[in-house]
């Protein structure tokens, strides 16, 4: 297993709140539903977003 899917795994178990920024600058906050090679499924405020890895920019853990 990969760094990135180990702590996207531990992020998704505890249920920590994460803030995605997007290469285009767009900041999105929520908690992690499932991943896979190339996305991200986060859930905003009860509604989900797909998210593509390749327009991720950095992600902040919200302690």
């Amino acid at each position: 297993m990969d760094i990135q899917t180990e702590i996207l795994t531990e992020i998704k178990e505890e249920g920590k709140e994460i803030t995605i920024y997007l290469t285009r600058g767009t900041r999105i906050t929520g908690k992690i539903e499932a991943f896979d090679q190339f996305t991200i499924l986060l859930d905003v405020a009860g509604e989900k977003q797909l998210i593509f890895k390749h327009a991720i920019s950095t992600i902040v853990i919200d302690m």
